[in-house]
């Protein structure tokens, strides 16, 4: 039996065929002023897949990058504020060696027993300094670590380590505690020395301030080790925002070869569809020109 080809079936087929290079020719469209080749999962199931781990790392990435800069500026604060500290004490240190070495009476004593007075009570601003509500040099109290408790300076602080996550196997403390570096661990707390340096000047105590300098280089120490320790981190958080950068720009090139359209392969790409979709109609219009025969049916 030999099948009969209607005019119906060349209408229908030829349709079809259109319709079917439309989609190709709006895909193509698409595909162009997007700058995606990618846009559902059926485009591309593996690259799909592929970008979307590109895009987890890249999350990733993101939130060790803000750890990063977060924990930069707790050291650089950290370390800002023991700077000034040493300067201070460094300033005690002169004001003891004049002291000791003065014979301007009881006027010039307490000119410099003044000025220690003052430079404890800017020390302890600074040893109870914040950073978005924390205490730097506190752990994880929430009050200020430094206190004059019954008459007997206190670190109400703790030993807790703050700390930043720079990579999965990274991570560092960006904090140094007040215990430390001021001295309470040691049994001398600088607060305390200050006080005791204020009686001795005032008393013109010689043998004492003797001591007493003594006791402001071991303090010294004490800002300078917390110092390096903050320098430590500090370079190792340099290197991992290096490291970051270098990543996230790997990662935002391997992605864009995943998902971005081919500008060049996508020109001709359309122009193809373009053609295609022509001729498709063109055959549709040619399967659509009446005949006699249809007339005289």
């Amino acid at each position: 039996m030999t099948n009969r080809i209607t005019n119906r079936m060349m209408t229908d087929l030829g349709v079809r065929r259109m319709n079917e290079r439309l989609t190709e020719f709006e895909r193509a469209q698409s595909d162009l002023n997007t700058g995606k080749r990618l846009r559902v999962a059926s485009d591309d199931p593996a690259g799909m897949s592929r970008a979307l781990g590109l895009r987890s790392q890249l999350a990733a990435n993101a939130q060790a990058k803000r750890n990063a800069d977060d924990g930069r500026m707790w050291v650089d604060l950290a370390d800002s504020r023991l700077s000034t500290i040493g300067d201070q004490l460094q300033r005690v240190r002169e004001l003891l060696i004049t002291a000791r070495n003065s014979t301007n009476g009881p006027g010039g004593a307490q000119a410099v027993a003044t000025e220690v007075a003052e430079i404890q009570s800017s020390i302890t601003a600074l040893a109870n300094s914040r950073k978005s509500g924390r205490p730097v040099f506190g752990g994880f109290v929430s009050d200020d670590p430094v206190a004059r408790v019954a008459g007997t300076w206190t670190y109400q602080g703790d030993a807790g380590p703050v700390d930043r996550r720079l990579a999965d196997n990274e991570v560092v403390q960006v904090n140094v505690t007040g215990d430390e570096v001021f001295g309470f661990n040691a049994g001398q707390d600088v607060f305390t020395l200050l006080d005791t340096i204020v009686t001795q000047v005032t008393s013109a105590d010689s043998a004492g301030m003797g001591a007493s300098i003594e006791a402001i280089d071991a303090a010294l120490d004490r800002v300078l080790v917390g110092r390096g320790k903050l320098g430590t981190v500090a370079n190792r958080i340099e290197q991992a925002q290096f490291r970051n950068q270098a990543d996230e720009i790997s990662l935002r090139t391997v992605l864009s070869e995943t998902e971005d359209t081919d500008l060049a392969a996508a020109i001709i790409e359309l122009q193809m569809q373009e053609t295609a979709y022509q001729a498709a109609q063109g055959a549709l219009a040619r399967a659509l020109q009446p005949s006699l025969a249809q007339f005289l049916r």
